[in-house]
């Protein structure tokens, strides 16, 4: 057995990484998969180049999943980690969700309304291009609010006006009583990283079973409803006690038709959608060093897999 560091973002970023684990496809090509989360009252930093990094250098990562914006400003200086291949999803969109009573009904109501996101990652770059279509740029607000349940609470909380959240957390917000007043329309894609220095054999059997969980999770996302639902418990269990009975009653109620998000099977990660997002980046002063197509992506082990 050839063991893997991976990052579990729970769902729906790390779902086919979970799908593999659940049904031992890894274990069938000789893989023992070892996830990294942060602790369960920990959260995320905002400086996700610097904190990544620090985590492939000292051997707690070997590989993970990002929105295609952030693996282009990760890897921009990157030593050791490329993108071996992507998916796009059945349902990928944030939506920003808000307070009730604040006015707010509309994107054009939330100039300078400060929006929780998870600083470089997709609710940040989403927000903005998004927003940037209704309001003027320099007049949207983001803040650090980490990953989507830690926006949720401090939405419940009231440290949070405003938030940036994903399904299933936009479902669950709305049936707490938070009103959805707007829903990016941009078309993400999930990048694979991995260490450039795994073996090539080591790196397409990751990739082939996460193509493979790919097939069974598209064929019948109702045989994985019941992993999905506490995948989404789990996020949660740091939480206080009252407020997480009180949001475990919600995913109760929910439990039974929140659409599972899917993901497509893998490819290699689409030129196009580098160019048109380090492009949009660049013009937007979100990138700290420019960078080229070849640079950062690693196309062996996909192809290994699409042979195969």
């Amino acid at each position: 057995m050839v063991e893997l560091k991976v990052k579990n973002s729970y769902i729906p970023w790390s779902f086919l990484d979970i799908v593999a684990q659940e049904d031992g496809i890894f274990a069938e090509r000789g893989l023992q998969i070892q996830f990294f989360a942060v602790g369960k009252s920990d959260s995320e930093p905002a400086d996700k180049v610097a904190w990544y990094s620090s985590l492939v250098k000292s051997g707690n990562l070997d590989a993970y999943s990002v929105c295609a914006w952030g693996a282009i400003d990760r890897l921009a200086d990157a030593k050791r980690e490329k993108i071996v291949a992507a998916s796009t999803s059945s349902g990928y969109a944030f939506s920003i969700v808000v307070a009730p009573g604040l006015g707010i009904k509309t994107a054009k109501d939330l100039e300078e309304v400060p929006i929780a996101v998870n600083m470089k990652t997709g609710s940040h770059y989403c927000v903005l291009s998004d927003l940037e279509r209704v309001l003027p740029y320099e007049k949207i607000r983001v803040v650090h609010g980490a990953e989507p349940q830690s926006r949720l609470r401090g939405l419940i909380e009231g440290k949070f006006q405003a938030v940036a959240l994903i399904s299933p957390y936009t479902e669950l917000a709305v049936n707490l009583g938070f009103v959805k007043v707007a829903e990016t329309k941009t078309v993400d894609v999930l990048a694979f990283v991995a260490r450039d220095d795994i073996p090539m054999e080591v790196l397409s059997s990751y990739l082939a079973s996460l193509n493979e969980a790919a097939r069974r999770l598209t064929a019948d996302p109702e045989k994985y409803r019941a992993l999905y639902i506490r995948t989404l418990r789990e996020t949660f269990r740091g939480f206080p006690p009252r407020l997480r009975n009180k949001i475990d009653k919600m995913i109760d109620k929910i439990a039974p038709v929140v659409p599972i998000t899917t993901w497509g099977e893998l490819t290699e990660y689409p030129r196009e959608s580098f160019e048109s997002l380090s492009v949009w980046m660049s013009k937007h002063n979100l990138l700290q060093t420019q960078i080229q197509y070849e640079n950062i992506v690693l196309p062996q082990p996909m192809e290994n897999v699409q042979k195969s």
